[in-house]
């Protein structure tokens, strides 16, 4: 059970440590805070993956909640509005 926690929390703080000052692009942004959860494919691992329908077709204003408030499990990320629309619109143009 240790082993898991470890895990968990490893994955919780790599999902979110990241500085992002100096990332520009929907890629740059999606790569140093949401791949290490999601996948760089978007398939998931300790986070869902994004490549269903069913997230796809959720509307920008429920990505920009989920990612910049949490949601679940998912930790808010601290990003602001802006990369956070960047990210969106990286996911959906990739998939």
């Amino acid at each position: 059970m240790k082993k898991v926690s470890l895990l968990f929390l490893f994955l919780f703080i790599a999902c979110g440590a990241q500085e992002t000052a100096e990332l520009t692009t929907g890629e740059e942004i999606y790569t140093a805070r949401c791949a290490a959860c999601h996948q760089a494919d978007f398939s998931g691992r300790a986070g869902p993956s994004l490549k269903t329908a069913r997230v796809l077709d959720m509307p920008d204003s429920y990505w920009l909640q989920t990612i910049l408030n949490g949601k679940g499990s998912m930790p808010a990320v601290r990003i602001t509005e802006e990369q956070a629309q960047l990210v969106i619109d990286y996911v959906r143009e990739s998939n």
